[in-house]
């Protein structure tokens, strides 16, 4: 993103810089063919040279004003590309590139709201998600080693192709939720409401023969392996 912001930056940078000097450049030729031509006129030709006047003003005026709104578009496109560098990355609601490929490692993110955002490819080693909404947000393929999804809200959530060794999913909301064969690999499932998650077959019966495959779940009173269908 800012590798893309800078290039637009530059290449602005480069209009304006064009733009100005050729006006310099134009400016001089013109007073120039001005003064010349009204040293030459004597008081006989005071008429001919209102007229001369007159028609050097209306061939001028155009190329000036052509240039003038260059470099107003040209200094459009530089603020907008200020703006566009400044706006920050999480600014972009409900997904987009909010997290994406980012280390977020040992960093605390609980008790916030980021509903739909990405986390796509993240690595979030230690990192703490406890009782933040996570609703429809994307760990796709992302590193969540010893994470903490404690009495978070992750309905919907994408959790597939991932690690999720000694993450802590207690009291979690994952109703709706995709996992993938990583999911025996976490700490803590213990109270956890699993409704209608999408849990591939041979992973849920490692699931169900856990011994932490219990309780219920402290929101919305489900007991855990009711809603994982264990028998």
């Amino acid at each position: 993103m800012y590798r893309c912001s800078s290039s637009i930056i530059l290449s602005a940078f480069m209009v304006v810089a064009y733009s100005l000097s050729a006006t310099v450049a134009f400016q001089p030729q013109l007073t120039c063919g001005h003064h010349a031509g009204t040293s030459t006129l004597t008081s006989l030709h005071a008429a001919r040279q209102s007229s001369d006047d007159a028609l050097y003003v209306s061939t001028s005026t155009g190329p000036i004003m052509k240039l003038s709104s260059a470099i107003r578009t040209a200094t459009a496109a530089l603020t907008l590309s200020f703006l566009v560098m400044a706006s920050p990355a999480g600014a972009v609601s409900g997904g987009g590139s909010d997290f994406a490929s980012l280390d977020i490692s040992a960093q605390d993110f609980s008790n916030q709201n980021y509903k739909g955002k990405d986390f796509t490819q993240v690595v979030a080693k230690g990192t703490t998600f406890a009782k933040s909404n996570l609703q429809g947000c994307r760990f796709y393929n992302s590193y969540l080693v010893n994470a903490d999804f404690e009495g978070a809200d992750a309905r919907g959530a994408s959790f597939e192709r991932n690690n999720m060794d000694g993450v802590n999913l207690k009291n979690a909301v994952l109703g709706g939720a995709y996992f993938g064969d990583s999911l025996p690999g976490v700490l803590n499932l213990e109270n956890a409401d699993f409704t209608d998650a999408s849990i591939p077959a041979k992973v849920l019966g490692v699931i169900c023969s856990r011994e932490d495959a219990k309780g219920t779940n402290p929101t919305t009173g489900e007991a855990t392996r009711d809603t994982l269908m264990c028998p």
